[in-house]
C-alpha cells in the first residue's frame, strides 16, 4: 500500500473507477460538493462514510484510514500492550 493523503486516494481510486464526481456522490449517499471539498482535502471523512467509500472503491477500510493518519484499533492495542515493537517498527521501517 502505498502512503498518500486521504483527500488524494479518494480522487484516485473514483477516476480510476471511471466514476464522476457527482455519480460517486450519488452512489455514496453525500452531496457532490461534499465529495469534492473530501478530495480537496477541505473536510474530514466521517467513520461511516470511510466504510462505505471502502466498500463502494472495493478497497480496505484500513487503506483509507492509514490514508487519514489513523490506526486500526487493533494495532493500537497492540503497540499499547507492546510499546517496545514502536521502536522496533521504527529501526526497520522507518525512513532514512
Amino acid at each position: 500500500m502505498e502512503t498518500r493523503p486521504l483527500s488524494e486516494l479518494l480522487r484516485e481510486l473514483r477516476e480510476e473507477r471511471g466514476s464522476s464526481l457527482r455519480a460517486a456522490a450519488k452512489d455514496l449517499g453525500v452531496d457532490p460538493s461534499y465529495l469534492s471539498r473530501l478530495e480537496r482535502g477541505e473536510k474530514a471523512a466521517s467513520p461511516q462514510l470511510l466504510r462505505k467509500a471502502a466498500s463502494y472503491y472495493e478497497v480496505p477500510e484500513e487503506e483509507l484510514a492509514l490514508a487519514e493518519g489513523k490506526l486500526p484499533a487493533d494495532v493500537i492495542e497492540i503497540l499499547r500492550a507492546h510499546p517496545d515493537l514502536i521502536d522496533r517498527i521504527r529501526t526497520e521501517y522507518g525512513s532514512e
